[in-house]
Parts: C-alpha cells; structure tokens; sequence
C-alpha cells in the first residue's frame, strides 16, 4: 500500500476511533495531513481525496476484522 494512503487511513482511523477532545486532536492531525499530500499533489481535489481515503479506509477496516487472530487456539 502507498505510504501516503496508509498514513492517512490511519490518521481517519485515529480520528473515527476518538471521542472528545481526543477528536478534535484527531481530526486537526488528519486535517494536516491532508494538507500535506494537497501540497505534494496540487491536481488532486480535496473533496475527492477525502471520499477515496473514507472508502479505503472502509475496505481497511473490514480486512482488519477479517485477519486471523495472531496466535493460533491450540487444538
């Protein structure tokens, strides 16, 4: 996976995960970040990059609940 998409799923992780004034940390961290790949990416729309990484971030999370546990029950 791209760096950039990850760091961002993650940033929209952190930020879905939080509540309170966790949130509001949250939510200015995934802001800047986005601000980050804007400036490396001046074609990109922000509105569209903001749906892609809440689309990615869906596909992510349902991979995450999917995964195996890390150690195996013994039989």
């Amino acid at each position: 996976m791209n760096q950039e998409l990850e760091a961002l799923i993650l940033a929209y992780e952190a930020m879905s995960a939080s509540r309170d004034t966790e949130a509001e940390q949250a939510l200015q961290n995934f802001e800047a970040q986005l601000d980050e790949v804007m400036n490396r990416h001046p074609g990109v729309a922000r509105d569209i990059l903001r749906k892609s990484i809440i689309k990615a971030h869906r596909q992510w999370a349902l991979k995450q609940e999917n995964k195996p546990p890390a150690i195996p029950p013994k039989a």
